[in-house]
């Protein structure tokens, strides 16, 4: 097991030699021994601290250096291998900009009155299943083809794609798991190359000649404690354990996995998930995932 401080960020502002050498210093006067690396030049550097471990006092100096600059501050113990092997991603206010079911809601008319539904859900105010049911039976009768033309105007988040590509390329097995649903997930998947996905689907109905919601799920539905149990049937299948597990989300549904991975992280997220995970991302992107990993881009 290694011990590391990691500071990064992925905006406009610029981590400098006096950042770098501040937090050298609070390290030499507590006589923590380290090495520091630059992993991308002015956006993410680690200090690997050898033998004692950071404690709470030296933590809280460090982020109040920090505290009105706009880049993060995580300090991680990492179980080999540091690059892992299965990347889990959550889809929506993660690798996609969207609530994808709060743009449908939008187009349908509806919006203010699902993103709330949405919002208690993933701040943990109302179970999953509850509000998941609410929200698809306000979109009863909603077009099928809607959701195909939506799919074309979603967003993805920086740094996804070579976040997938990159770990394709070092034969990580790549997930997609999400409480969305099949025509936008299914969409996400396959333009980012993902290896595999999962999602909810909806019903349909055929209306006026048209396809479209019928206001019910297709059962079983993936809830919150779906994803930790997909991750281990992929663990089972590659014959991996949990610390081989990379996971990224940002709500109430995805705690359960997070706090289990090998490297948990919340990527812009609700405080019911910062609780839990190993690293939080607020002014880093996606490409940050990489980083931890020690990944040369």
């Amino acid at each position: 097991m290694a011990n590391y401080l990691f500071i990064s960020n992925s905006s406009n502002f610029k981590i400098d030699n006096n950042i770098i050498n501040h937090i050298n210093s609070i390290l030499n006067n507590e006589n923590i021994q380290f090495t520091n690396k630059q992993i991308k030049k002015n956006d993410f550097y680690e200090w690997i601290i050898k033998e004692n471990i950071i404690d709470d006092f030296v933590k809280k100096k460090i982020k109040a250096f920090c505290v009105n600059l706009p880049i993060d501050i995580n300090f991680l113990e990492i179980l080999s291998p540091r690059k892992k092997k299965l990347l889990i991603c959550d889809m929506d206010s993660t690798i996609i900009k969207e609530e994808s079911l709060d743009e449908i809601a939008e187009h349908a008319g509806i919006g203010s009155e699902i993103k709330n539904i949405t919002r208690k859900a993933m701040n943990g105010e109302l179970e999953f299943k509850e509000a998941l049911f609410k929200r698809i039976k306000l979109l009863e009768n909603y077009p099928l083809e809607d959701i195909f033309a939506l799919n074309t105007k979603i967003q993805i988040n920086d740094g996804a794609k070579q976040l997938v590509k990159e770990m394709k390329s070092r034969s990580c097995i790549t997930v997609l798991i999400s409480g969305g649903f099949s025509p936008s997930v299914s969409y996400i998947a396959k333009i980012l190359g993902f290896d595999y996905y999962h999602c909810n689907n909806f019903l349909y109905k055929k209306n006026n000649k048209k396809i479209v919601l019928n206001g019910n799920i297709l059962s079983p539905i993936l809830d919150k404690k779906s994803k930790l149990e997909i991750t281990r049937s992929y663990l089972r299948k590659f014959n991996l354990t949990l610390n081989d597990v990379i996971s990224v989300g940002d709500g109430a549904n995805d705690v359960n996995l997070i706090k289990k991975s090998g490297i948990g992280i919340s990527y812009r997220g609700k405080q019911i998930l910062n609780e839990v995970a190993d690293v939080i991302f607020y002014h880093t992107n996606l490409k940050g995932i990489l980083y931890l990993q020690d990944y040369d881009l």
